[in-house]
């Protein structure tokens, strides 16, 4: 019994043993891992701060430098903002100068496209000016040619005045004589047939159907005559009839120009061939103006005009047609 219960206490030490080694031999390969995990850990943080502290002294380094760069930028960043401030002002007066060219560009844009149609303009006075060119050209040849057809006109005109000339001056003399032979006319008129007033400033005139006055018998239409009859005595005051006769130079009647018969009172009744008529009541003063139709028909010439009243002979003139 006590063999056995030696046998089973001895039993009983070597299990505790064996359970103690184990413990203390699972406690020894902690420990030498932890020795050995702590050991690499040691060393890898020694080795981390070796490296760290290579990598401060890297760092102050880097801070150095970083400084002397910091004070290298502040220095270049001073340097150009005081660039900048001058190429501010210079970048404004630039784009007052771009402005000004914009400007400057837009009135020469303008100012062409203003010179072009000017120019336009020009090239089409260009060619209306070709074409009056050709036309003056054209004239000109033609006027040329009038010239010389009117340096003939004119010298047949030059050979016409010297014979009008000539015409004339023998109309002249014919004119003095049958002035002279008009005055004893009138003379003669005045003693066989007075009416106690006269008719004088005569006026006549020869006009064309469009009233423009000719001194050519052949354009003649009408003829005008105007006169005065003053001082015209109390007695003759009153409602008078005024006859117009037209004759020829030497006296006689003109058969061309309708005329009607007319008895007037004088010494002796004198029958006259009246070309025109008005009745009239007589002032002392008064401006009387009558007229005949031409017709055309009258000749070139000179003519006598005389106007006679109620109570006899008045006055006359003559004139003259080419």
């Amino acid at each position: 019994m006590n063999y056995q219960n030696e046998r089973y206490s001895e039993s009983s030490d070597t299990s505790v043993f064996k359970r103690l080694s184990f413990v203390f031999g699972a406690l020894f390969l902690v420990a030498l891992i932890a020795a050995v995990y702590y050991g690499s850990k040691s060393s890898h943080l020694n080795h981390q701060k070796s490296q760290l502290s290579l990598n401060l002294d890297d760092l102050d380094q880097a801070k150095m430098n970083l400084e002397s760069e910091l004070t290298s930028l502040d220095s270049n960043y001073k340097t150009q903002i005081t660039e900048n401030e001058t190429l501010s002002s210079t970048l404004e007066e630039r784009v007052k100068e771009v402005d000004n060219l914009k400007s400057r560009v837009w009135s020469a844009k303008q100012k062409l496209a203003k010179s072009e149609e000017e120019n336009q303009v020009i090239n089409d006075k260009l060619v209306q000016l070709e074409e009056l060119k050709s036309d003056l050209e054209s004239d000109i040849a033609s006027l040329n040619q009038t010239n010389k057809e009117l340096v003939a006109t004119n010298e047949e005109i030059n050979n016409d005045l010297k014979v009008s000339k000539e015409e004339t001056m023998k109309l002249n003399s014919q004119l003095a004589d049958i002035s002279a032979e008009n005055e004893k006319l009138i003379s003669r008129l005045r003693t066989l047939a007075p009416a106690g007033f006269v008719a004088n400033n005569f006026i006549v005139t020869a006009a064309k159907k469009n009233d423009k006055l000719t001194a050519k018998a052949s354009q003649a239409d009408k003829i005008n005559i105007a006169f005065d009859i003053n001082d015209v005595p109390a007695e003759f005051q009153n409602e008078e009839e005024i006859y117009l006769v037209l004759t020829k130079s030497d006296g006689q009647p003109v058969q061309t120009i309708q005329s009607k018969d007319v008895q007037v009172a004088s010494v002796d009744p004198v029958t006259i061939k009246v070309v025109d008529r008005e009745k009239t009541t007589l002032k002392e003063r008064q401006n009387i103006e009558m007229s005949f139709e031409a017709d055309r028909d009258l000749d070139s010439g000179i003519y006598n005009l005389l106007v006679y009243a109620d109570q006899g002979f008045l006055g006359s003139t003559t004139f003259q047609l080419r």
